[in-house]
């Protein structure tokens, strides 16, 4: 579903505070969407072209579309898109129909995870390291 109608399905405190927080980073994301082309104009250079706001924001109003922008400096060349469930599809059709290639990636279902042999695991404090997220 769009992002307006989010906080309707929360039945729960719990998911009202999930989706509440989402939410959180939508707005976020917009501002800072909004300060980078603020940036750009001042410096003359096209961070978040026209183009790309106006994919941007048409992308935004797809159904489980929770964030997108221009990563590293901006340009032409590179948009993402974060979306929730399955919704990617709705990204990756609309994008095809303008000519955008989506390069599709997803989370690992295990969560964040440390490899025994990976010497950086000797860094971490064991702390932080018994944190479990699910």
């Amino acid at each position: 579903m769009q992002f307006s109608q989010w906080i309707e399905q929360a039945s729960e405190p719990n998911k009202e505070a999930v989706i509440k927080a989402l939410l959180g980073a939508k707005e976020a994301m917009l501002g800072i969407r909004y300060h980078m082309r603020l940036m750009g104009e001042a410096a003359g250079v096209p961070i978040e072209p026209e183009s790309q706001t106006k994919l941007l924001d048409a992308t935004l109003n797809l159904e489980g579309v929770l964030l997108a922008g221009v990563p590293g400096a901006g340009g032409f060349d590179a948009v993402f898109a974060v979306t929730l469930g399955d919704s990617s599809s709705n990204v990756t059709k609309t994008w095809s129909s303008l000519n955008v290639l989506a390069l599709l990636v997803k989370e690992d279902p295990c969560g964040v995870s440390l490899e025994s042999a990976d010497p950086r695991t000797n860094e971490i404090t064991s702390a932080v390291s018994s944190i479990h997220i699910e």
